[in-house]
């Protein structure tokens, strides 16, 4: 029966490779390097269960050779008749990556790290911050009795200062009606003069050295194969590699070079400076701009520690005006069972018992969301107000489909959750789940051959008819291979052909 097998990168182990080795294909790989390249490995028992064990290998030649037959010797393939092979037209060029493949997927899911949150055992949430996004801020809560229950009473923002200390910016303090439901906000930020300081360290590599910041504590590395693979500016990284006339550094994709001269350690140890500084002030950059009022990067005094000769410690001392504020959140409608609220357009809740169902309009449309009905509908107002999960109740979950957090979003977003204890609290990694059309490697199609010319089944030392194993459509290739296999003489042929 003819099927069609699609080939997918796949991070599990599994028997199929791309791009295998070619010493793990050829019994003797003399005289073939460059000029044959294993594309696809397999074991037979993917083709056919009566093929469990034996190795097929497709391999691509230059399109002057048609076909090429092999005997099987001990898992490996051995070339029966010498052919004029000349090397791969761009063969450094092509793409070649070792990696397992599956034949299944055509749909995967992307992971990527989104914020880290911090939770008491009592399920309150006390501080959220996001490595992607703004890697030096974060967000933290203080809890009061209100009306009988228990709720936030005041929000910080806080900024990293250095030596595992914070800064607390602006400051919120809630005001609750009588009903118990969000009344209004006050907030205050203190005129002050702050000094961030950070540590810079380095780690000798085989040609040369790596120079790199130390992160706040709540920050995560930005490429974790739990979490996926985050793409951010927020890494400092300068890269110094020796050459045998200067050498050169990489700072975060600026390339420099240099020479080699009595001034060497002084020009590295500048750059470092130059680029921390860089580096800083993008990261810290909506905190200086809107908060503090800076524009101007003269503003800020900068003061450099050094170390045999390095950068060790850097020290950033601003100024922050006073600021305060105050904001209302209107009602249309309140009671414990239904409130409508305005904010951003129109919010209605509705407790259900098991659950809140939350519809939000505005001029772009309506959209639904549920939140657990084990929250008070003055909860779910904090919650929707703030745009975070201030109290969760099912620290077992796994996934929730959310629009809490992305309101104005086409679709919901599916979040996925990593839990782990800590002292006096849970941790929770957030992560987005994005479903997106899997990159495919090419087709393995069984059953039948689809000549794109003539019918050219090879035949086996007996005459008789080779039997077909598959035919490979490979997105590095412009043509297609077909495999066959004589079990009786422990031949492998393969024939190429294109339109």
């Amino acid at each position: 029966m003819k099927k069609e097998l699609i080939l997918s990168p796949s991070k599990k182990k599994s028997k199929i490779e791309g791009f295998p080795a070619l010493k793990s294909c050829m019994a003797d790989i003399k005289g073939f390097n460059k000029v044959l390249l294993p594309i696809v490995k397999l074991d037979g028992g993917v083709i056919d269960q009566k093929w469990e064990g034996v190795p097929f290998t497709f391999i691509v030649q230059n399109v002057d050779v048609s076909r090429m037959d092999f005997r099987l010797e001990d898992g490996k393939y051995q070339l029966l008749a010498p052919l004029k092979l000349r090397k791969l037209d761009e063969y450094d060029q092509s793409d070649v990556k070792r990696e397992y493949l599956q034949t299944s997927v055509d749909k995967i899911e992307k992971i990527r790290y989104r914020q880290t949150d911090v939770y008491s055992k009592e399920g309150r949430l006390l501080h959220s911050g996001s490595y992607s996004h703004d890697a030096n801020r974060r967000i933290a809560y203080t809890y009061g009795e209100v009306k009988g229950t228990i709720m936030p009473v005041s929000r910080t923002v806080q900024y990293y200062l250095g030596n595992g200390e914070w800064l607390d910016s602006e400051h919120s303090t809630f005001q609750y009606d009588a009903d118990g439901f969000l009344k209004g906000t006050a907030l205050h930020q203190s005129a002050q003069d702050i000094k961030v300081t950070e540590k810079i360290l380095y780690k000798k590599t085989r040609k040369g050295f790596t120079a790199f910041k130390e992160l706040a504590p709540h920050h995560l590395p930005a490429t974790d194969e739990k979490l996926g693979v985050t793409y951010t500016r927020v890494p400092f990284n300068a890269v110094f590699r020796e050459k045998e006339t200067g050498w050169d550094a990489d700072l975060n994709g600026w390339y420099i070079v240099g020479s080699n001269d009595d001034m060497i350690k002084e020009d590295q140890a500048r750059l470092i400076h130059l680029h921390a500084f860089s580096h800083f002030y993008d990261l810290y950059s909506g905190f200086l701009k809107y908060t503090c009022k800076i524009e101007n990067r003269d503003k800020i005094a900068v003061k450099v520690n050094e170390k045999d000769g390095f950068p060790d410690t850097i020290e950033y001392t601003f100024s922050c005006p006073e600021e305060n504020g105050k904001g209302v959140l209107k009602y249309r409608e309140k009671s414990d069972k239904k409130v409508v609220m305005e904010w951003g357009g129109t919010y209605t809740f509705e407790h259900l018992g098991h659950e809140i169902h939350v519809t939000h309009e505005n001029q772009y449309g309506t959209k639904t969301f549920t939140l657990s009905g084990n929250c008070t509908l003055q909860q779910a107002v904090m919650m929707v107000r703030f745009q975070s999960y201030l109290w969760w109740h099912d620290f077992g979950q796994e996934r929730i489909s959310d629009r809490l957090m992305h309101p104005y979003n086409t679709n919901p977003v599916t979040l996925k959750f990593i839990y782990s204890q800590i002292e006096d609290g849970i941790e929770r990694i957030v992560q987005e789940i994005e479903v997106e059309d899997n990159r495919t490697e090419g087709s393995l199609r069984t059953g039948k051959p689809s000549w794109l010319q003539s019918d050219e089944t090879p035949r086996d030392p007996d005459g008789q008819k080779m039997e077909f194993v598959a035919q490979l459509d490979h997105s590095n290739m412009f043509g297609t291979l077909f495999l066959f296999y004589s079990e009786k003489h422990q031949q492998v042929s393969q024939v190429f052909q294109c339109t």
